[in-house]
């Protein structure tokens, strides 16, 4: 009899798991779970009717009261211009949009496509809505058809034409400009 009750423990203790059942975020020391989980989802984003974004993610989680969302596992993102056309592809391990901030924060293996070609790689790139403005605080390693830099504190414009970078090393095929 005994033998059952402990064999039937421990199949409530495995039936009862989820796939992630770890919270994910915490504030003030104390841990939150989300108020929504979507596995394999997409969203999109509008603005005005307009699409903005599209993003993809194998685990989204939502945090309302917080306004954050979190985006794991095989995180894209396809940026469109004022035009509705595709901008760039960004891909990395996971990401965040702080809604309060108005930001989005990639993470991990990030790797933005221009339209044009250009690809910038790094492990932690910001985009700031209000800003319209893209930027990371680590090492970035950025090919264009003149350019194979790398370098620190990139800033730029949200298509990747204007941009500026710290430090940087590499070859450049630009005129200088005097």
């Amino acid at each position: 009899m005994r033998l059952v009750f402990i064999f039937s423990f421990c199949i409530l203790l495995t039936g009862c798991s989820s796939r992630d059942s770890s919270p994910d975020i915490s504030v003030s020391g104390k841990k939150k779970y989300p108020d929504q989980e979507i596995w394999d989802g997409k969203i999109e984003v509008t603005s005005d009717g307009r699409r903005q974004s599209v993003v993809q993610a194998g685990h989204i989680l939502s945090f309302e009261r917080d306004k954050i969302t979190i985006f794991r596992k095989d995180v894209k993102v396809d940026f469109y211009d004022k035009s509705g056309e595709l901008q760039s592809v960004l891909t990395s391990d996971s990401a965040r949009i702080e809604e309060k901030r108005d930001l989005f924060v990639a993470l991990g293996n990030v790797v933005v496509v221009s339209e044009n070609g250009d690809v910038l790689k790094t492990e932690r790139l910001y985009w700031d809505r209000k800003l319209q403005e893209v930027s990371s605080d680590t090492l970035v390693v950025l090919t264009t058809e003149l350019d194979s830099l790398q370098g620190y504190d990139f800033v730029s414009n949200e298509d990747l034409t204007s941009w500026t970078l710290r430090n940087p090393t590499g070859q450049t095929f630009r005129q200088r400009r005097e």
